[in-house]
């Protein structure tokens, strides 16, 4: 029988916690490196839902993008909702270990996954770093360029997105960079590459402005569902390390059902 520690020496095999970013919060979050685990659940985030969805389809750990603790707590309150969902796993015995940046960065990690289901290629690392390092971000090509007006719809499409925003983007695009979820400080990064367009969530209203006036096209999606779409390979990698089933649980996200209408 597999224990929480075998489960992160597998991760530690394609996504090195040595890799993180200091300023992250990744590994072992909620649970004992000695509990077992028959089966695992990959999610976004440690929603009620994922929580509820790994109990009842018998999973013992698991494997969040998003750290469920990434600012010290002061204390662990039960009133509320970060306290309530820390309590459950600890009576139920479900461990939670997050992958955040170095699953970001790895090969075969985010910004590798969000590169490949829109068929760019060759990719290289965004800011040059090695594969040590990782890759914040990636920059490559499309082997037939792009209609502009029509990249926006690709992107949706082949990342399942609700949304998306567009700034100045070129007739045609041959050159684009990405980065997953929040990455708005390496445009400046993408434009000397020579990309065309840089793709990525969370950009701030000055960081926009100053890449379109630099005549850098930019897309902006939605920071959960541009990583959410690359849960199914973090599951396959998962599962052919650890041969051990992996299911993706709250596959839709906290926003489902909970967005205002009028």
């Amino acid at each position: 029988m597999l224990r929480v520690r075998d489960i992160i020496d597998g991760i530690d095999t394609f996504a090195p916690f040595s890799s993180c970013r200091d300023w992250d919060n990744s590994g072992l979050q909620v649970g004992s490196l000695d509990w077992e685990v028959s089966r695992l659940a990959v999610s976004l985030d440690l929603t009620d839902r994922a929580i509820d969805e790994s109990l009842e389809k018998g999973c013992s750990c698991i494997v969040t993008h998003h750290p469920v603790i990434f600012e010290p707590l002061r204390n662990i309150e039960t009133g509320t909702s970060l306290g309530r969902k820390i309590l459950t796993c600890l009576e139920r015995h479900l461990s939670v270990i997050s992958v955040h940046t170095n699953w970001d960065i790895c090969t075969g990690g985010v910004n590798w996954t969000l590169a490949g289901l829109i068929g760019l290629e060759p990719i290289s690392s965004l800011d040059g770093s090695d594969g040590a390092t990782g890759w914040m971000g990636v920059h490559g090509a499309f082997l037939t360029p792009v209609k502009g007006t029509a990249l926006p719809a690709v992107l949706r499409e082949k990342w399942c997105l609700s949304w998306s925003r567009d700034y100045r983007i070129p007739d045609t695009v041959s050159y684009l960079a990405l980065a997953g979820g929040a990455g708005g400080d390496l445009w400046p990064v993408a434009k000397s590459r020579g990309s065309e367009v840089f793709v990525t969530a969370d950009m701030k209203y000055h960081q926009v402005m100053e890449a379109v006036e630099s005549s850098l096209g930019v897309i902006v999606a939605d920071h959960g569902e541009m990583e959410r779409i690359t849960l199914p390979a973090l599951g396959s990698l998962l599962s052919e390390t650890l041969r051990l089933e992996v299911l993706q649980v709250d596959a839709l996200g906290f926003e489902a059902g909970n967005i205002a209408t009028e």
